[in-house]
């Protein structure tokens, strides 16, 4: 029984499939223990886990129930008791080590945190790609970010089009700020993303933040699937991110109605070919370095 625990229930505590199978699977108590953590009623639930005695034959399946209920309610502590005892029984349990880590994450206790996702690292299955995924969030969750990528490197090694693992590497490229890898999953997701708008957001910020502005910009005209006013927004985001990591300012000699296009071509002029001064509109204009 605790095998399909183990590949059910270990993807998220909320897992309607999981509460699914244990009302199909268990008796009376447990389908009312169900019907009261599917809705969120953490304390009910545990009300009748306390019914369940020690040597019923589903208290190892209450256990699991009661440490996901004592964690919903913000209890880390007791969750991590009953965690600990679930480990000595069954040590290569993946599932239990990841809210292990998680439950040392809470409670700001990252020397053990850390220390549980080493265990975590020598026990998850290089085959299962769902599990490795769950295992370079947490990494990221505790700010493991070097492990991450390296697992987020093997998966991609062996499927390069898989997006999650791709999103995962998109954040640890931002948090330790490297340009390159910013610019390459943007690359990649975008490729990916069809009419996916989410998508398409993440690969626009992700030039954007690399540097790579033009390619922003040509993201926001390439878009079929919104609408002109956050195509506008977008585009005011470029100018003022342009203006910011460049320390710069136009200055106008006189007002000259541009459009935002047009304001950040004069940008794309001074970045990418050097051009500081000219005229538009007929209105002369300078570009200066902020003090």
């Amino acid at each position: 029984m605790i095998s399909i625990f183990h590949l059910f229930f270990k993807k998220t505590i909320y897992s309607s499939l999981i509460l699914n199978l244990i009302g199909d699977i268990l008796n009376f108590k447990f389908k009312e223990c169900k019907t009261e953590f599917d809705g969120g009623n953490f304390e009910e639930a545990l009300d009748i886990l306390g019914e369940i005695e020690n040597d019923d034959e589903d208290y190892k399946f209450a256990l699991m129930l009661k440490y996901n209920c004592l964690m919903g309610l913000g209890c880390y502590g007791d969750a991590l008791t009953i965690i600990n005892m679930l480990i000595h029984e069954n040590p290569y349990m993946s599932l239990f080590w990841f809210d292990k880590v998680k439950c040392h994450y809470f409670l700001k206790d990252l020397t053990n945190a850390a220390g549980a996702l080493y265990h975590v690292e020598h026990i998850i299955d290089l085959k299962d790609v769902v599990e490795i995924i769950d295992f370079v969030k947490l990494c990221n969750m505790i700010g493991e970010h070097v492990i991450a990528l390296k697992y987020c490197n093997i998966v991609l090694d062996t499927d390069e089009n898989q997006i999650d693992v791709l999103l995962e590497k998109s954040l640890i490229s931002n948090i330790i700020d490297d340009k390159n890898m910013m610019n390459e999953c943007g690359d990649k997701l975008f490729e990916l993303s069809g009419d996916n708008l989410s998508l398409l957001m993440v690969s626009f910020a992700l030039k954007l933040f690399s540097g790579m502005y033009r390619d922003s910009f040509n993201i926001i005209l390439n878009i079929n699937c919104m609408d002109s006013k956050m195509g506008l927004i977008l585009k005011k985001i470029i100018y003022n991110q342009m203006l910011c990591d460049l320390n710069i300012q136009i200055v106008m000699e006189s007002n000259a109605e541009l459009t935002i296009d047009e304001f950040i071509l004069l940008l794309f002029d001074y970045r990418y070919y050097g051009v500081e001064s000219g005229e538009v509109k007929n209105v002369r204009y300078m570009i200066v370095k902020q003090d």
